[in-house]
């Protein structure tokens, strides 16, 4: 199974239509956008995609997660960072077999997943993989219409 792993306000502060969102909207318009236009990538892919967020001013005390549109969307528990999670989701996914992809311009983060085996993928190529299964997306709805 293919494995996607991405690195939410990195992509979000990456991709300028959800750093819009920011200015124009709030934090929480820019994220359910990404999990919505993610949502679309992994049905066309066929990819489990999970996208993680820091919880920088939360006070929960365990990670939060759910599934949104068949994207599993995990916040961290306060104190810990998104790095970490994704580094410990990475790891599990590597030793079932999984292939890994991470989306992430960090670069300590980056060396590390490749470590594990895994790919890396910078937010902007998230972003042209995400518009090609938009677009293939589009192009099946019209064919049945």
């Amino acid at each position: 199974m293919e494995r996607v792993i991405v690195d939410g306000y990195n992509v979000i502060h990456a991709w300028p239509q959800l750093k819009r969102l920011l200015g124009d909207a709030s934090l929480e318009a820019a994220r359910d956008k990404l999990i919505e236009r993610l949502s679309v990538f992994g049905m066309v892919a066929g990819a489990d995609v999970t996208v993680v967020f820091d919880a920088h001013h939360s006070t929960a005390r365990t990670n939060s997660e759910e599934v949104v549109e068949g994207v599993h969307v995990l916040f961290t528990r306060k104190g810990h960072s998104a790095d970490h999670a994704i580094e410990r989701i990475a790891y599990g996914a590597s030793q079932l077999g999984d292939l890994i992809t991470v989306a992430t311009s960090d670069r300590f983060q980056r060396d590390l997943v490749r470590g594990m085996g895994g790919a890396v993928i910078s937010s902007e190529e998230l972003e042209r993989r995400v518009v090609e299964a938009e677009n293939e997306m589009g192009r099946r709805v019209q064919k049945y219409q």
